[in-house]
């Protein structure tokens, strides 16, 4: 194997998870690299089927691995269910975005984040290849665009910020795709996203078997730590960003997973546990270096 980042092969490249959710003929699985700390999926998907993935099975599929906390059945129930994203989102990047600022959201989805930018009094666009989302964001007024390459030439060096959700995953190939976003920076403009962190404590803490068939998507690239994000934007020449620790679920979601081995639970135990309790067993995964997700924040 050699690493799909770095190119280093033999024995620093070692088998991560041997089984790919979504994989349904078995054939891929999950590698890592010691020397640029990258989990990589080998083979991807290619360009084609990566394609017609994303425009016609990306919600059923989302939908399954969701479970019962985010509703894909429609674009309306999808926005409502994120109303906590959406809170937990701008309480990090409030202080990045001056109002009349312009603002790229890329992966809008439904645009539940477009829709709060706008009434924070934001000039919002939204990228988004999802063939449902998209025109239902057309419909709601939104500038939204099929994929980056289809902006318009005017908004080279025209954001102020530009941010996207879970997405950097998604994309096969992490330098071109962090380039791109800059020549769309003005100078002095800000890259603002949210990664999920190989650092999880359900994969990196805690053995629990289910939990790996589970979290290995096959819709993933690739899987970052502060660690491998920080190599990259060094290769990048980037010297100047935050790395903010997120950890997502709270103590009931763990506790589901260890007990019953399926995913759900968060707040099923709230009648028991406080917020405090919940609070202080994030701040203590943090601490600990484990945590489900990082914002990472890059300047121009």
């Amino acid at each position: 194997m050699k690493c799909r980042s770095c190119g280093e092969a033999g024995d620093t490249q070692s088998v991560r998870a041997q089984k790919v959710f979504g994989d349904i003929e078995g054939k891929k699985a999950f590698y890592e690299c010691t020397v640029c700390q990258l989990i990589y999926m080998y083979p991807p998907l290619d360009a084609k089927e990566e394609s017609y993935f994303y425009a016609n099975e990306f919600e059923k599929f989302m939908e399954v691995r969701s479970g019962s906390e985010v509703d894909w059945s429609g674009p309306e129930k999808h926005a409502a269910s994120n109303a906590e994203n959406v809170l937990r989102r701008w309480n990090v990047m409030e202080k990045y975005c001056a109002k009349g600022a312009n603002i790229l959201e890329i992966g809008c989805s439904s645009g539940f984040m477009l829709d709060k930018f706008f009434q924070e009094g934001l000039t919002p666009v939204g990228i988004e290849p999802s063939g449902g989302f998209s025109k239902y964001l057309i419909a709601k007024n939104h500038e939204i665009y099929n994929n980056i390459d289809d902006l318009p030439p005017r908004y080279k060096s025209h954001f102020d910020v530009i941010c996207h959700f879970f997405v950097l995953e998604h994309i096969s190939d992490t330098r071109q795709f962090i380039r791109q976003k800059l020549e769309l920076l003005r100078p002095g403009g800000v890259l603002f996203c949210e990664v999920p962190s190989a650092t999880d404590p359900l994969t990196a803490l805690y053995d629990i078997p289910k939990f790996e068939e589970f979290y290995w998507s096959i819709a993933h690239h690739y899987y970052f730590s502060p660690g491998s994000i920080s190599n990259i934007l060094s290769d990048l020449g980037i010297s100047t960003y935050e790395i903010i620790p997120e950890q997502r679920y709270d103590l009931s979601n763990h506790l589901t997973w260890l007990r019953e081995g399926i995913p759900g639970g968060q707040g099923r135990f709230d009648h028991v546990f406080s917020d405090k309790l919940n609070t202080i067993y994030k701040n203590d995964l943090i601490k600990r270096g484990v945590f489900d997700t990082f914002f990472l924040v890059i300047y121009k």
